[in-house]
């Protein structure tokens, strides 16, 4: 019976726990601290099941089915788990009370702080339950873990739907639909190149300046049988130039009056938009260059599919609808070369991050919205002293590593 009543305390002590966990959680749409905050709501939801697991079966009623080795309570150890767990309790005080009285990128930091001290302090009570009441808490065999792994084909399982095309070793697993037996993949594979669903991206050194650059081809029209040329979709990354390209398979006549193409484009099933891209110097497509190119990419970075029309002058028309699975690698790629951001940010958003950095000893100056080559810097600085690449831009990683959800 005394058990009873000490099980029944420390479930209404994880009831309290998991309220205030969900008031924590709806304060973040994302980033690491909500990361942190839902590894912990998972952890005391285990403890939960399993202490009424018990509860039932002390009572005699129906018990919840999870099947555990039986463990021997270890009074002196649950008291040396308590002491710990005080530790960490006071870890997380000394957090909150900084958190309280800082701002910007150090408040952020340490909250993160605070919550990862929240995880282990959840941890540490599974481990004090396990000593005090003898409650083991399960792990998943490796028959189960193998089972689960090959239920999931689409997240890259070693056993593909029949109708999937072959496995290569150099295939994107994520995407087991797509042939990656088609040359320009077997290619890439043989060559060390990164691919990301339909795309392959190559990354190199410019040689005129030793800066990163990014070529990544979309290869969903892709035809074994065309000796003209391929049609394809490049996001490129040249000497600090971002540029998307739409690759025809011949030789295009252009608008020599504006030196441009008009395009019709749809973006999945939104309603099609008239445009004009500039025409390339090879005379087998058009782009869009610098900001163009960055705010389009923008719009297609969680896009499924992308069609183009381009008009030649004489009236003659070439269709092509891109497949854009893998592109986010891909865009992240090119932006990170470029240095700028897929996220879509306001002036606002630009001199909130300034400030961030600036309350982290990371100076970008006085935070005017302007991400200019001082704001630069100190995000590289930043980005070097949390081990994420140098771009110099609040990239969707480094905004993340910052607690920062957008």
């Amino acid at each position: 019976m005394a058990q009873d009543v000490s099980l029944s305390a420390e479930l209404d002590d994880i009831e309290r726990q998991m309220t205030e966990i969900e008031a924590q959680a709806a304060r973040y749409d994302g980033g690491l601290i909500l990361t942190l905050i839902d590894a912990r709501r998972e952890a005391l939801l285990l403890a939960r099941t399993l202490i009424e697991n018990r509860i039932n079966a002390e009572a005699g009623g129906a018990t919840i089915e999870v099947t555990v080795p039986a463990i021997q309570p270890d009074e002196a150890l649950a008291g040396q788990i308590l002491g710990e767990m005080a530790a960490v309790q006071q870890r997380i005080d000394e957090a909150e009370r900084e958190a309280a009285t800082a701002g910007g990128l150090i408040q952020a930091l340490t909250l993160s702080r605070a919550e990862t001290e929240r995880l282990n302090l959840a941890q540490l009570q599974m481990g004090y339950l396990q000593a005090k009441y003898g409650i083991a808490f399960p792990v998943m065999a490796p028959q189960a873990a193998e089972a689960a792994s090959t239920s999931a084909p689409a997240t890259g399982s070693a056993t593909p739907p029949q109708d999937a095309p072959q496995a290569v070793a150099w295939a994107d697993r994520r995407f087991p639909t797509i042939d990656y037996t088609l040359a320009p993949f077997e290619q890439a594979g043989r060559n060390g190149h990164q691919i990301s669903g339909w795309w392959t991206i190559e990354a190199s050194r410019a040689v005129v300046d030793d800066s990163p650059q990014i070529f990544a081809l979309n290869h969903s029209q892709f035809s074994p049988n065309s000796f003209t040329g391929q049609t394809a979709l490049v996001a490129r990354c040249i000497e600090g130039e971002t540029a998307l390209l739409f690759v025809q398979d011949d030789f295009l006549i252009n608008d020599f009056r504006r030196n441009s193409f008009e395009m019709t484009l749809r973006i999945d099933e939104e309603s099609s938009q008239q445009s004009r891209w500039n025409s390339l110097t090879n005379n087998k497509g058009a782009g869009l260059f610098g900001r163009e190119a960055e705010t389009f990419i923008r719009r297609i970075y969680y896009a499924e599919r992308l069609f183009i029309r381009l008009f030649e002058s004489n009236g003659q028309q070439h269709d092509a609808l891109f497949k854009l699975d893998g592109a986010q690698d891909a865009f992240e790629a090119v932006a990170g070369a470029c240095g700028w951001t897929t996220l879509t940010l306001s002036t606002e958003d630009y001199r909130a991050i300034q400030t961030l950095l600036n309350a982290g000893g990371f100076d970008t100056g006085t935070p005017d919205g302007q991400w200019g080559p001082a704001s630069q810097r100190a995000m590289r600085a930043y980005q070097a002293s949390v081990d994420l690449p140098e771009t110099g831009a609040p990239d969707r990683a480094t905004l993340e590593m910052l607690g920062v959800d957008k």
